[in-house]
């Protein structure tokens, strides 16, 4: 079970905001948050078009790239290999050599506004 705070977050995200919002629950006072609300629903609007699959698809010689609503690039390899988030699955510094040995990937890269 999970310890809930007043403002119903997760006890560890209460943690993580830090020692002032502890201040605040205690007099209770709303919680300082990271988010608005239309940021959020600006958010939950991507998710969902991420969902029913309204991806932007696009081919860069061997390699195929997948721009989704919410940023995530999705890079498919002509040896049958594919990262289905190109950002989790390698660093940064990763990227970039790898784009600079492969121009397929630099365009897809270019394309998809990451460089």
């Amino acid at each position: 079970m999970r310890r809930r705070t007043r403002d119903r977050s997760c006890y560890a995200c209460h943690l993580r905001r830090g020692q002032d919002n502890f201040d605040r629950m205690k007099a209770g006072i709303a919680p300082i948050v990271t988010r608005n609300r239309n940021s959020h629903l600006d958010l939950l609007r991507r998710q969902k078009a991420e969902r029913e699959g309204q991806g932007t698809t696009r081919t860069f010689g061997a390699i195929t790239a997948t721009r989704w609503p919410t940023g995530r690039l999705e890079v498919h390899f002509p040896n049958g290999t594919s990262t289905p988030d190109l950002a989790k699955a390698m660093p940064a510094k990763a990227i970039w050599q790898a784009a600079q040995r492969v121009p397929d990937l630099w365009e897809a890269l270019v394309w998809a506004g990451w460089y």
